[in-house]
């Protein structure tokens, strides 16, 4: 599409939805003077700059501070729309622990690495190299006088883990035949659904849960059509976010079959490339 056909389009666009990890966060974790200031610029224009991410609510709540979202955010890779300003859950659709309890043992007996997220905190395997995230998270949530994630060890036969509301659970650092075993036994699972979020790593949920259905939540909950959604990302779990908006985005440092899907490629997430498409085309 030419650039200013590319513009004409900007100017329909009444929301704004960002990928956390790899778009809207730099390498060092955080959202940058620039990405922020574009973000201001946008809502003093009425237009509605909010995150869309694989991480859990209670884990973006710094970062939606700090970007100051007023209004839905997408959790969970879809499964959850909650509003920041009350803290109500506006849609959802979580695991059922019985579907949960097969994937569970599956994995300890083939001794990856493991993680549950409820709603009363995460429980891992023991010895997780991924519970790391969450501690990472946790020094940041101190620092803002957040509420830091509440970590457990499995319990023996998981009754505790599977007693809370189950967000998702995720499997990390596995190689390309275990990432290919895991995803053909979750295929057998009928209560389950499961995409990559990044290199090795598995992120399991309900059935149906995707990106695109928890921004497709967010835009009848707003009242918005597609044309009047543009939307950033940079990974595979990010394509289904990308159908359900009429001005899809993708990060230089994103995925080949990303930048595929997308209407225009924007700088990497160390470029401040979120800014400079809002600039560009809708500012």
């Amino acid at each position: 599409m030419e650039e200013s056909a590319l513009r004409k389009a900007g100017q329909e666009i009444r929301l704004i939805v960002c990928d956390l990890d790899g778009t809207l966060l730099n390498s060092k974790k955080s959202i940058s003077p620039a990405n922020i200031n574009a973000a201001k610029i946008a809502r003093e224009r009425g237009i509605f700059v909010t995150i869309c991410s694989g991480r859990i609510h209670t884990m973006l709540e710094a970062y939606s501070r700090t970007l100051s979202v007023e209004g839905p955010l997408i959790a969970v890779n879809g499964a959850v729309v909650i509003d920041t300003r009350t803290g109500k859950i506006l849609y959802k659709n979580l695991v059922d622990p019985r579907a949960a309890l097969p994937l569970l043992r599956f994995c300890r007996e083939r001794g990856l690495d493991y993680l549950l997220v409820t709603t009363e905190g995460c429980w891992h395997a023991e010895g997780s190299n991924r519970k790391a995230r969450f501690e990472q998270y946790n020094q940041i949530a101190e620092k803002d006088n957040l509420s830091p994630i509440p970590l457990h060890v499995f319990d023996p036969d998981y009754r505790e883990a599977l007693s809370g509301e189950i967000h998702k659970m995720l499997i990390s650092g596995l190689s390309p035949a275990e990432m290919e075993m895991t995803e053909a036994y979750i295929r057998t699972l009928k209560d389950l659904s499961c995409t990559s979020s990044e290199p090795g790593l598995l992120d399991v949920a309900a059935p149906d849960v995707n990106k695109g259905a928890g921004l497709a939540a967010m835009g009848r909950i707003l009242g918005l059509e597609k044309q009047q959604i543009c939307v950033f990302g940079d990974y595979l779990n990010d394509i289904p976010m990308f159908e359900q908006a009429g001005f899809p985005i993708a990060m230089e440092n994103a995925d080949e079959t990303v930048k595929q899907h997308a209407l225009a490629i924007t700088g990497s997430n160390d470029e401040d490339g979120v800014a400079r498409a809002i600039e560009k085309y809708i500012l």
